[in-house]
């Protein structure tokens, strides 16, 4: 069986070319034409030669036996002769008719041939992949695309499962024929060549009217490539647009998104908690002009380790606000469980004993008609209070100052 004759869309066009086609051979269509001409042929050459030889045999029989006057003779010749030209002429008329039938036939016959060979070469020098399965999703056939993106032969091929080409066992239920008759939507399934690389290929599935499957595939492997290329260079610019280049804390522009986010959140949900940390380096100014800018650098690089490693991941967030200055949000928490983080990026920050420097540390906790402007305000006040102690110390708003 052809492949072409397996693709519906090909057949459609194929049997507009075909006079009376049979799908079980290219040149049934040329023999049904041409035995129905025969037919008809044999049929009137039956009728014509019993015509004539029933009508000559009576005239000659007339002539000879009976008695009859030459001029009672000659109308019955003269008869003869006119049924016999007249006989002539239609059997020349039929013979021209048939033989008309016979060229159209040659020349559907040879169009047809045309435009089959035209299909096949079409799929066979396609780059994408065409593959014929039967009713039980085994491999019959599949073209030259199928065989340089696999690597498989038609006869290594021929007979093995489907299922067998897939990288995954889940990815059969993307693509197999739904019981409910469904047509399965293009699916991206991984594919296992014959020499073990794995190809991403865009894959639909089309069943034939005889039970069987078309099968059509597009690699898109380095498509695949170029997208998750383009996803993680777009995932880096976002985050270094939100990234503080020297501690790679979040930077003052996220910060006030996040506040926004998590004072919508209060506003929601009342009961909620949420504390705001707003910590200054103290005597900063006087390390960065006694030990140089890159130690002035480094003692900011090190407490933005010590704010990581004091943070809940994922939950809580430090942020460098600018120069010596850094936030901390901490949802979920209210001003005493904030205090006890506070005291411990204290600590962990004093033991590094970077000079004379250390943390004054002010807390605030939200409240529902806080926007970002008042908390803020709120916790840099507490964080002057602690200066104004001598730093090194923790302040909650609206308690210590």
């Amino acid at each position: 069986m052809r492949f072409s004759k397996r693709v519906p869309e090909l057949g459609k066009i194929l049997q507009r070319q075909r006079p009376s086609a049979s799908p079980n051979s290219r040149e049934t269509s040329i023999a049904d034409d041409k035995g129905g001409n025969l037919l008809n042929s044999k049929m009137m050459d039956t009728a014509v030669t019993a015509a004539l030889a029933g009508f000559n045999a009576v005239v000659v029989c007339a002539a000879v036996f009976l008695p009859l006057a030459w001029y009672t003779i000659i109308p019955l010749l003269m008869a003869a002769l006119l049924w016999n030209v007249f006989w002539a002429i239609s059997i020349c008329k039929q013979i021209n008719i048939n033989q008309t039938d016979i060229n159209k036939n040659r020349v559907l016959f040879k169009r047809f041939q045309n435009t089959t060979k035209y299909f096949e070469s079409m799929l066979q020098d396609t780059s994408d992949m065409i593959m014929s399965l039967d009713k039980e999703y085994l491999i019959f056939k599949f073209n030259r695309g199928a065989q340089k993106l696999l690597g498989y032969s038609q006869e290594e091929i021929l007979g093995k499962p489907f299922e067998a080409l897939f990288l995954n066992a889940a990815d059969r239920d993307k693509i197999y024929w739904a019981d409910d008759g469904d047509i399965p939507a293009g699916a991206e399934i991984s594919m296992k060549t014959m020499s073990g690389n794995i190809i991403i290929v865009n894959m639909s599935m089309s069943k034939m009217r005889d039970g069987g499957f078309v099968v059509t595939a597009q690699d898109i492997t380095e498509k695949k490539k170029l997208e998750e290329q383009l996803k993680e260079a777009s995932e880096r610019l976002n985050r270094l647009a939100i990234t503080d280049d020297l501690t790679e804390l979040y930077n003052s522009r996220h910060f006030y998104v996040a506040i926004k986010s998590e004072l919508s959140r209060i506003k929601r949900h009342p009961e909620r908690k949420f504390s705001l940390l707003y910590m200054d380096v103290d005597k900063f100014k006087e390390y960065n002009d006694s030990e140089g800018h890159l130690m002035g650098d480094s003692v900011l690089k090190m407490l933005g380790d010590v704010i990581n490693q004091c943070l809940r991941k994922d939950i809580d967030a430090g942020f460098r606000y600018g120069g010596d200055e850094f936030v901390i949000t901490l949802p979920d928490t209210d001003k005493n469980q904030a205090k006890i983080v506070a005291r411990r990026i204290l600590e962990q920050f004093c033991a590094l004993k970077l000079g004379k420097t250390s943390l004054s540390i002010g807390i605030a906790e939200a409240y529902t008609e806080d926007d970002e402007k008042t908390i803020v305000k709120r916790a840099d006040e507490a964080m002057y209070a602690s200066k104004k102690k001598g730093g090194k110390c923790v302040s909650i708003a609206g308690e210590d100052c």
